[in-house]
């Protein structure tokens, strides 16, 4: 009885971080699927009544504004175009007096490189992060707020993009680069490597869409 026992706690120790993980990448899926489709409809809303976003007043800098901080163009920006449409906590938690450390896969540290980040919580619980530089606004999900791992690809994603000097559509941010296996791979190792310290979204998310909103089993998952 001991020895079957002692058996059956051993191939439970095993087994146990396997089924977690996988849970973990279950739950993740789920909140990634429905951010996005959140985000998506608030967009196409706001399209509806503030016109197309290629029109839109977006929160670069202009020459002039020295007065306006990088927080209120991107408040401005936010609450005209998407608190409207989104059922967001309406506490904004402007993030500048505060570190807020996260690692990429490889436990390398990394911050918004830009000083414009403004938080809103959904219902549920994830925080978003809004964050912009003179070409992106970004919506970035820490999808347990801060509860950890805190890991760029594991619960932190950059989900969409605004990209003014392109197209001035929302859209998953780098997806558009992935065209075949060479692309993704080149990708998956810039997800493992990624810090923020570019200006740029991570491309993290955009791997996960490609390969059918799934994390699949070479995808850098810590």
């Amino acid at each position: 009885m001991l020895i079957t026992l002692g058996i059956i706690g051993v191939v439970a120790a095993m087994t146990f971080p396997i089924l977690l993980g996988k849970y973990k990448k279950v739950v993740a899926t789920t909140q990634l699927k429905k951010i996005y489709a959140i985000l998506m409809n608030a967009y196409y809303m706001s399209e509806e009544e503030n016109g197309e976003s290629e029109y839109w007043v977006y929160p670069m800098a202009h020459e002039g504004e020295h007065n306006n901080t990088n927080q209120d163009r991107i408040m401005k920006f936010y609450n005209t175009y998407y608190s409207p449409y989104l059922n967001f906590d309406i506490t904004i938690s402007i993030r500048d007096d505060r570190t807020y450390e996260f690692y990429n896969f490889n436990h390398v540290p990394t911050t918004f490189k830009s000083d414009a980040k403004v938080q809103v919580k959904s219902p549920d619980g994830m925080c978003i992060y809004l964050w912009a530089n003179n070409q992106f606004f970004v919506f970035t999900a820490d999808l347990n707020c801060e509860g950890g791992p805190n890991v760029v690809g594991t619960d932190i994603f950059d989900i969409a993009e605004l990209y003014w000097r392109g197209n001035k559509t929302l859209v998953v941010p780098e997806l558009s680069e992935i065209t075949d296996s060479v692309k993704r791979q080149q990708y998956i190792d810039e997800c493992k490597n990624f810090t923020y310290q570019s200006g740029t979204p991570n491309p993290c998310f955009a791997i996960f869409v490609y390969d059918g909103w799934q994390f699949k089993k070479d995808y850098p998952w810590r």
